[in-house]
């Protein structure tokens, strides 16, 4: 049938012997290899999955709503050439943002703009060391010309609201970076993609959008520069906002260690991705990476800078990217922000040629000059971590509830924007469409994976339709003595052909070990699949085996018993689908955090009913609902494209008689 030709194609690859993808498990120190782009349409389809991965494992896919800032500017102090002024402004209402504003004196606007995110230095935006002085690069670049804002990471200085203080408001631990890590850990968050990673470019986002609201301020001349994790933060908000139009993180974007904090790691964000893509996403606007050989950046010159810069020559400019490297430890210090000094010159103020720029002796101003809210006291109306995370999930809901589609329109808009989610959410690449290895089992070239499948087939070149059967029993169930031994022989009878398989960690390769594994240890679900996502994945190439080798007019996808949660989050690859909801609460947030169910923002994707909903107009039948399961994203979508009586929702589990009507009738048709 159709598999010889595609055989052909794939000969020069194997599917390994078992399959693989228990054994790899990756961290945030496994070394990464960049995929240059061929072409510059690659690039733009490969720069809108870096984007899009970015916001969505930041949990803000869709980007929230912006309410109004409420900036408060106070206490100006005057230096030798700049000024700096205490800030505070609203992220998200009861929620602070601090820092301070340096500005140029005796010079005239509209200036140029840098933010400055400090990373994790002892005093963060107040470090004055050899090592770096946050204060010390910004009183330069404004003494330079330049606007900045250095803001506080969460957790620290005075932008820790949510730490725990005790009756005289000083911090119960001490360390800004212990209160900072501490935060926002409930697994459960991650069900929204909830995480510091994510606050954090919430947070870089609202102080660009505060910096841009200065009438001073050149729209077209910001920048982010940032060391350790700022330049995590410098680079991730380059990212995900073309605002930023320069950018320097320094001694940060390496191909093996890719960032030790929460706040720089969050759910399925380097599953497919890692920290040299981010970067690239930068281009064609000027970026300058800073290294160190005391550090993971030291491979810089050779590894990582000639692969960003394949992406910069490939658009067309080659100058707007540099990097240089630096004998020091881990360090944002004098000589490296000398560099970054240039590199503003150079494209902010267009001085090519002439002296480097060397960093004036400065005095730091006094430190109650600089701190918000020194003594602790924040205002009245400022959230406390429970009641901030509450706030912000309510918000989410309502901004995922409002793509609930009413009509064709709404479905066109509802359509784009969950189906970026659902490929995202389930860190899928497609490869199944273009990577299939057929050897008795099937699997994707390079992936890993090996599926064992059970292919029935009656003695018909061309069927009307083929079942894919999704069963936690994988191939066995319709095996001697299976559970759907007798269900699939009346298919046979049928003439329809039944496909059943072992998706990841079902069958004779099941592991207790991996599937009790926690998605939560050790970062493992910004680097790897979950045990939910990797099943999903397999659907999906199954089905597309049914295609390819069976060759019928229709696939039917059935999920059986547990399996029909999978087969919902994979409707949208078959023709019919008929999937068993097993009586499941999707609102039992505790249940879906378990190793098996888990999946990063599940709901952003509005569950496992949202999901399915990106299967319409196509016949669906959803079973053994019972009381607790919900379908209002599948009755809004159907009924939004007039196809109510394609969409079948039952209380009650299918007998085997029903399936069988069911499945006869969609093959006939």
């Amino acid at each position: 049938m159709g598999s010889v030709g595609w055989m052909v194609v794939q000969a020069q690859t194997q599917l390994p012997a078992t399959d693989q993808r228990a054994q790899v498990v990756r961290d945030l120190n496994t070394p990464r290899t960049f995929t240059a782009p061929t072409n510059q349409a690659q690039w733009n389809s490969r720069l809108w999955e870096i984007r899009s991965q970015a916001l969505l494992s930041s949990g803000l896919w869709p980007l929230p709503a912006k309410p109004g800032l409420n900036v408060r500017i106070t206490e100006k102090f005057e230096g030798d050439g700049f000024s700096v002024e205490k800030v505070h402004l609203q992220p998200f209402p009861g929620v602070y943002l601090a820092g301070n504003l340096y500005r140029p004196l005796g010079k005239k606007g509209p200036f140029p703009a840098m933010l400055c995110p400090h990373g994790h230095w002892t005093e963060g935006r107040l470090e004055n060391t050899d090592t770096a002085s946050v204060p010390g690069r910004c009183i330069q670049l404004a003494r330079m010309g330049v606007i900045v804002f250095s803001y506080d990471m969460i957790g620290y200085n005075d932008t820790s609201q949510f730490s725990p203080r005790h009756p005289d408001r000083t911090l119960i631990q001490p360390k800004f970076y212990d209160n900072h890590v501490a935060l926002f850990r409930n697994p459960t968050n991650q069900l929204w993609n909830f995480s510091l990673m994510g606050q954090q470019v919430w947070f870089g986002i609202r102080a660009l959008d505060f910096l841009l609201s200065l009438p001073d301020v050149d729209r077209n001349r910001v920048g982010a520069t940032g060391a350790s994790g700022g330049g995590t933060q410098s680079f991730m908000l380059a990212a995900v906002d073309d605002r930023v139009k320069l950018t320097v993180p320094a001694v940060m974007v390496s191909h093996t260690m890719q960032g030790g904090c929460f706040c720089e790691n969050c759910p399925g964000l380097r599953v497919q991705l890692y920290n040299v893509d981010l970067a690239a996403a930068a281009s064609p606007r000027p970026q300058f990476l800073i290294a160190a050989t005391g550090d993971w950046t030291r491979t810089t010159m050779e590894v990582e800078a000639p692969d960003v810069a394949k992406v910069y020559q490939l658009a067309g400019f080659p100058d707007r990217f540099g990097a240089v490297r630096f004998d020091f430890g881990h360090n944002f210090n004098q000589t490296s922000r000398e560099a970054m000094y240039g590199w503003v010159n150079r494209w902010f103020f267009g001085k090519t040629n002439g002296p480097p720029v060397v960093e004036q002796p400065f005095t730091m101003p006094p430190l109650d000059r600089l701190r918000v809210f020194p003594d602790g006291q924040f205002p009245a109306d400022a959230l406390d971590e429970a009641d901030f995370t509450a706030q912000w999930i309510k918000q989410r809901r309502k901004d995922v509830e409002a793509l609930k589609p009413t009509d064709l329109p709404t479905h066109t808009n509802f359509t784009r924007m969950m189906y970026t989610t659902w490929m995202r959410a389930l860190a899928l690449d497609g490869s199944e469409r273009t990577g299939m290895i057929i050897e008795g089992a099937f699997g994707r070239a390079g992936k890993g994976d090996r599926l064992e499948k059970r292919l029935l087939m009656p003695d018909i070149e061309w069927p009307r339709a083929a079942v894919v059967l999704v069963h936690p029993d994988g191939r066995a169930a319709v095996g001697p003595g299976g559970a759907r031994e007798r269900f699939a022989a009346n298919l046979l009878n049928l003439d329809i052909p039944v496909l059943a398989f072992d998706a990841y960690q079902t069958g004779p390769q099941k592991d207790p070990a991996v599937l009790s594994r926690s998605p939560f240890t050790n970062f493992f679900n910004t680097y790897n699949r979950t045990i939910l996502q990797e099943r999903v994945q397999d659907i999906l190439t199954a089905v597309q085996y049914a295609r390819q080798v069976i060759r019928p007019r229709k696939v039917i996808l059935i999920g059986d018993g547990e399996a029909g949660l999978w087969a919902l989050l994979a409707a949208r690859a078959a023709d019919g689908i008929i999937a068993e909801a097993n009586n499941f609460d999707p609102t039992d947030d505790q249940k879906l955090i378990s190793p098996e169910l888990f999946l990063p923002g599940f709901h952003l994707l509005g569950g496992f009913d949202g999901a399915a909903s990106l299967a319409a107009p196509k016949p669906i039948w959803v079973h053994e609902t019972g009381e607790r399961f919900t379908t209002d994203w599948l009755k809004a979508t159907y009924t939004a494209l007039g196809k109510a009586d394609a969409l079948e929702i039952s209380k009650e589990p299918a007998n085997e008689a029903q399936l069988l009507r069911w499945i006869e009738s969609f093959a006939k048709r």
